[in-house]
């Protein structure tokens, strides 16, 4: 779903790659600018779990050469005879054909234990119209703030889990927001009666 952000694998590679950023600035200093291309080329040479080949592997048809690499291509391999370019770019084209669809193969398997995984911790919730729910935020001001805002009212279920909710303290009177973003609210009793209970003789 669109507005499910678990299901946005540019959130978690934009996370991973400001974790790479944060620790590059603590070792060297917070000029984060100098360290985005270095960040980037790890990311993109690194085998992904979920594919099986580096993000360069699937684009380009070969992994790119890093420094290392370069090194222990001086030093111990002998010089490569040089291909006709017409047959080069045959062989690059196969091999891209190859990997992509090995990929595909992967994300699938990768989906499924995935989708297991979350069947067996999923909670199974479900809202009517007018219920009143809070709304988990990924959008806190800093680490201090609420985790869930509100309270809202549901306005209307749409297909896949979604559903319509109202906030009157918003610019934005109305949202759509995934099921598992939002939560039933209760309210606090005002007012607490204590019952004594007497022994019976």
């Amino acid at each position: 779903s669109a507005y499910h952000p678990l299901s946005n694998p540019v959130e978690r590679f934009h996370r991973t790659l400001g974790r790479i950023l944060l620790i590059l600035c603590s070792e060297e200093g917070p000029v984060w600018e100098k360290h985005v291309h270095a960040a980037l080329f790890a990311l993109r040479t690194v085998t992904h779990e979920s594919t099986g080949f580096s993000p360069a592997e699937l684009v380009h048809g070969r992994n790119l050469r890093t420094p290392v690499i370069l090194l222990y291509e001086n030093w111990l391999q002998p010089e490569e005879e040089q291909t006709p370019v017409a047959e080069y770019v045959f062989t690059l084209l196969n091999r891209l054909k190859q990997f992509q669809g090995l990929a595909v193969k992967e994300m699938e398997k990768s989906q499924q234990r995935n989708e297991t995984w979350y069947d067996k911790r999923a909670v199974k919730r479900e809202f009517q119209e007018g219920d009143s729910v809070v709304i988990f935020s990924n959008c806190r001001t800093n680490k201090l703030s609420p985790r869930w805002t509100g309270p809202g009212t549901v306005l209307k279920k749409l297909p896949e889990t979604n559903y319509v909710v109202s906030l009157p303290h918003r610019k934005d009177k109305s949202q759509v927001y995934h099921v598992n973003m939002l939560k039933p609210y209760y309210k606090r009793l005002e007012h607490i009666n204590f019952l004594s209970l007497e022994a019976e003789e």
